[in-house]
Formats: C-alpha cells, sequence, structure tokens
C-alpha cells in the first residue's frame, strides 16, 4: 500500500482536477465546433429563396408552381395569439328587411331546382365582361341568373340590350359604402369596395333562403349541367355547406369569386365575419378577409363545412393561363377564372384562348346608341 506525506497529496489531487478540467474543456470544444459547422452548411440557400423567385423553376426554365401572387391577398390580418380565436363577439344578424318587391319579384324569377340562384354583382366599367359571362351561360344552356348591379348605368345598359329579366339594381339598404361605377385595378381602395360588396349581396340573399352559386363575371362557362353537377358534390355529403373554387394549387387559399353557398347559421357566420373583417380592416380585399375568417372556422378534412372544388376542372387564372395544366393532363374545365389577369391582359387572353365571345362592335355600337338616347333626353330637359 502506498502513502503519501501531505504535501505529496495535495498536488496528486490537484494533478487530477486539472485533468477533469483540461477533458471537460476539449469536449465542449468538439461539440460547439461540430455544431456551428452544420449550421453554416444549413444555411446556404437564403431562407426567401422561394419567395424572391416564384415564378420560374431554375433546372427546367418553366414557370414553377409555386405562387407568391396572392401573397398582398392576406396583408392587413392581425395577428393573434391564438390564431383560431375572434377579435371580439360576433354579431351574427338574426334577419334583414326584406328587399323591394321588384327585387323579389326577379330573385324568385330566376331561382333553378333546390332554390339556387347563380348570381353575379358588377358595376359598368365591367360591362363587356358581364356580356361575356352572360354569353357563356347562353351557351351552356343556363337561362336563370341574376346580375345586381351597382349603379344605374349597368342597370340601364342591361334592359337595352334586353337582359332586364336578369338584371336589378342593388338595393340602397344592402350596401355599406357607396360603389363607383368605372373599372377599377387590382388592389385600389376603390377595388376593395366593389370586392367587398358582393359579400354584402350574397349576404342579404342568404337570409332569403336562397342558396347561392356566385361566379365573378371574369369566368367563363365551359360545360352544360355546371350548376347540377356542383350542386350534386354539395347533396351527397350533408356536413357540406360551401364548394369554394381554388387560388393557386396548394389548397390553402379559397377564391373567393366562384362557390356555392347554403343559407346556413355557420355561412351566414362566416360572412358576418369576412364583412366585420372588410369593415374594420381598409387594407384587406374581400377574398383576404373571408380567407382569414375561414381561419377560425372548423377546418378538419372529415368534419368541415368547407371543401375545395377541384383545380383542374374549375381552374383559376394561374393553373389554366400560366401553366396550362387543364389540357396537358387531357381535362376539359368545367370554367375557366381569368383571374391574376388585370385590365387589358384578361381580355386578349381570354381572345387568344378563343374564349372571349362578345362582339366588342356590338357592344361600341350599343355604347354610342345609349350615351345619344342620353344626351337627348339632357336636351330635352332644358
Amino acid at each position: 500500500m502506498l502513502h503519501f506525506d501531505r504535501p505529496s497529496r495535495k498536488l496528486l489531487i490537484g494533478g487530477i482536477l486539472l485533468t477533469i478540467l483540461l477533458a471537460t474543456t476539449s469536449v465542449n470544444f468538439l461539440l460547439t465546433s461540430t455544431y456551428q459547422s452544420g449550421t453554416i452548411r444549413e444555411s446556404k440557400v437564403p431562407a426567401g429563396y422561394l419567395e424572391e423567385n416564384p415564378s420560374v423553376d431554375k433546372a427546367t426554365n418553366e414557370p414553377s408552381l409555386y405562387c407568391a401572387c396572392n401573397n398582398k391577398e392576406n396583408e392587413g390580418v392581425m395577428e393573434q395569439s391564438d390564431p383560431h380565436a375572434e377579435e371580439r363577439p360576433l354579431i351574427v344578424p338574426d334577419s334583414f328587411l326584406p328587399p323591394p318587391k321588384t327585387v323579389m319579384d326577379k330573385i324568385n324569377a330566376n331561382l333553378n331546382d333546390d332554390r339556387v340562384l347563380i348570381v353575379a354583382t358588377a358595376n359598368y366599367g365591367m360591362r363587356n365582361h358581364v356580356y361575356n359571362w352572360i354569353e357563356s351561360l347562353n351557351r351552356t344552356k343556363e337561362d336563370k341568373y341574376l346580375i345586381f348591379c351597382f349603379d344605374e348605368q349597368l342597370y340601364e345598359h342591361l334592359v337595352a340590350a334586353g337582359y332586364g329579366a336578369h338584371a336589378s339594381q342593388v338595393p340602397v339598404s344592402w350596401l355599406h359604402q357607396d360603389v363607383e361605377a368605372g373599372f377599377e385595378e387590382y388592389y385600389s381602395v376603390k377595388y376593395r369596395v366593389i370586392t367587398g360588396a358582393k359579400t354584402w349581396v350574397v349576404q342579404q340573399l342568404l337570409y332569403l333562403d336562397v342558396t347561392v352559386f356566385f361566379s365573378d363575371v371574369d369566368i367563363v362557362w365551359m360545360r352544360p349541367r355546371l350548376r347540377e353537377y356542383v350542386h350534386t358534390l354539395m347533396d351527397i355529403r350533408p356536413e357540406t355547406h360551401v364548394l369554394f373554387q381554388q387560388e393557386g394549387v396548394d389548397q390553402k387559399i379559397v377564391n373567393s369569386g366562384f362557390y356555392m353557398m347554403r343559407p346556413t347559421d355557420t355561412m351566414k357566420r362566416l360572412l358576418a365575419h369576412t364583412i366585420y373583417l372588410q369593415d374594420n380592416h381598409p387594407t384587406m380585399t374581400q377574398q383576404a378577409a373571408m380567407n382569414a375568417a375561414l381561419d377560425h372556422m372548423d377546418m378538419d378534412i372529415r368534419t368541415s363545412s368547407v371543401v375545395l372544388l377541384d383545380v383542374l376542372h374549375f381552374p383559376n387564372g394561374f393553373v389554366y393561363f400560366t401553366h396550362d395544366l387543364p389540357r396537358r393532363h387531357g381535362i376539359e374545365p368545367f370554367v375557366v377564372h381569368a383571374n391574376y389577369l388585370v385590365g387589358d391582359d384578361k381580355r386578349q387572353k381570354l381572345k387568344d384562348h378563343n374564349l372571349w365571345y362578345l362582339d366588342d362592335d356590338w357592344l361600341s355600337e350599343l355604347d354610342v346608341r345609349l350615351e345619344k338616347n342620353k344626351t337627348s333626353k339632357k336636351t330635352d330637359k332644358s
């Protein structure tokens, strides 16, 4: 057995402690170096690469299916700690006053089976798309529909063209703000008012026990029995209260320009929330508000009242014009939506794909004739 005097024992203990300290330091250094090198390797691709380069796949030099086109739609949504919590208690109206008899008569005259009403809204500046939409309905054998006009000019234009039975001015009591008659560019303040007014109209119709089949006028209907097909999709699953066209391709955002909606309490609440967001967040479009309202609903695929229409049979402009997916897969779509396009590009794209049915000369002649009538009336009054 070894024996150490007191100084030797102190020296031995000190050596052991120093050895342990050096070993611990070495291990920490190795772990830190490994973590840092791994971190550096993982951060070679910028975090915003997809957002900054959304349109082209570098490997194939073709348009990418990733789309950041609708990011603006969600601007203005207020962040909350609980994403499913509403900002404040939501008031859902119990009822509304009935519309004027003339409006109610036109609604009843245009109801299809099961109280389904094909609805569009527009102002005078969109009249060329309105007539193109009407012609697409004629070609698909839909003869019952109603266009709610935001201004008297469009209403008088439709009456002069022979479509008075399918046109109605929006009752003043339905509007939260005045709507301009001119064509408005996407995302302008007036554009947001026009799109927001669509929700006000649909809300009123739900309280009349109408199943609303809403369609923007820049949509071309392509196949007969479209209405029956979509209504059957709704009927075969009682839990389904609304079927939406998709925005983009990722099945996360709905397009508020094409949908069929039942007059249920759940849908009345959805529209009340959408309108609340529109009225309180002026920077939000109607579509952004509706998607934000959907965030507060049950979206479980097994139980949700919200269903998405197939993006190949009901393509938006990104799917149809940018990627040509229906044609590439041999699918004949039910509709084509010319969104993702603005101004004259919208009409030109439809023309390029033989989807512009309107005779532009006919429209110009009608415009001139109505303008002359208006001028002569002013002259007679003076």
